[in-house]
């Protein structure tokens, strides 16, 4: 066999193996994202003292809070309640007012 197509069939199945080391990694990626138990879609309620309630997404730093029956693009800016300006949970600590 010539030697340019011994290189090409080289190039051709080392391209064949990423491809199919890629489609895996991918179908992988996707099993863990859809078996998770925390989904990027999945959120809580939380219920202010004041009887305000929210939905919220995300944990830690990275909760985000939207009013009840609120809009995706439209969350509460800040850190406290808009009604009564009690603080919203943050951080690592426990919130009490949460249900599934």
């Amino acid at each position: 066999m010539p030697a340019r197509m011994t290189l090409t069939m080289r190039r051709a199945g080392l391209v064949a193996v990423a491809l199919a080391l890629g489609g895996a990694l991918a179908a992988i990626a996707r099993r863990q994202l859809r078996d998770s138990p925390r989904g990027a879609t999945e959120s809580t309620t939380y219920r202010c003292r004041c009887g305000t309630e929210y939905r919220v997404s995300g944990t830690d730093r990275h909760r985000v809070y939207w009013p009840e029956g609120a809009p995706g693009d439209d969350p509460v800016l800040g850190d406290s309640c808009p009604q009564c300006d009690a603080p919203l949970p943050a951080g690592r600590e426990t919130q009490t007012g949460v249900s599934a």
